[in-house]
């Protein structure tokens, strides 16, 4: 059973309830994916990592991570969330939960002492957006807000998720500016900060190097225009920004 599964243009792009199994190779979705495990128990891979989520967990897939699902028990109950991805511009720290990687993220996260208050978060996103009332991508938006601050309460001290200007205004360049052709030294010099101390905070902030979240962008945007659109290759490596 899907509730509330349309696609929708809006901060909440999709969200609903399931409790069909299924199994989903290696993919990735042009947006945040926020699951919560409502019963059942399914491993999760993403890049080369691997973990078993269960009940009251939380798993956090960001817009670049390719990842893959599988369920290990009879049933399998969630709730499902995709986020645009847009909302990384803003500047509290629990935006940094969808969108960075830094070094030791865990991608399921235990919030089983908060599972009503989760569930109830997420039945009202289904509500809301199925109400068609006034001022409704508004109201979403409040409450993801809340889901995250709850997220963020549960994750483990040594997560310290932070707004940093140069970090955030580099990955809205990336994302908004993919084709364009871009170095280290050019950033560097653009943000006025040396190149050693921008990869750091970069690295420290993302879990990628600069480069690495430049090519990110554009495979996104290529995987995007290869299921999207009636572009050929060459067109959408020269769009995409790729040198070859």
């Amino acid at each position: 059973m899907i509730i509330g599964g349309d696609e929708m243009q809006s901060f909440v792009q999709k969200v609903y309830y399931s409790a069909e199994p299924f199994l989903k190779k290696s993919h990735f979705h042009d947006c945040h994916e926020v699951v919560l495990v409502l019963k059942g128990q399914v491993q999760i891979c993403v890049n080369e990592a691997s973990y078993t989520a269960g009940r009251g967990d939380i798993i956090l897939f960001s817009r670049y991570e390719n990842h893959s699902i599988v369920v290990l028990s009879e049933e399998y109950e969630r709730y499902v969330l995709h986020i645009d991805p847009g909302i990384v511009n803003g500047e509290s720290p629990v935006y940094s939960l969808l969108s960075d990687r830094p070094i030791g993220f865990c991608n399921v996260i235990s919030t089983l002492p908060q599972l009503d208050n989760m569930e109830s978060v997420f039945k009202r996103l289904v509500e809301e957006r199925d109400s068609h009332n006034k001022l409704t991508n508004e109201m979403q938006q409040l409450t993801v807000m809340q889901l995250l601050i709850l997220i963020y309460r549960c994750m483990p001290t040594g997560f310290a998720g932070r707004y940093d200007d140069v970090v955030v205004g580099i990955k809205r360049q990336f994302e908004n500016h993919y084709s364009q052709p871009y170095t280290l030294a050019e950033l560097s010099k653009q943000y006025n900060i040396s190149p050693s101390a921008l990869s750091h905070r970069f690295r420290a902030a993302t879990g990628m190097s600069v480069m690495e979240y430049l090519l990110s962008c554009r495979m996104a945007s290529a995987k995007r225009m290869l299921a999207g659109t009636q572009m050929g290759i060459g067109e959408i490596v020269e769009r995409g920004g790729f040198s070859d």
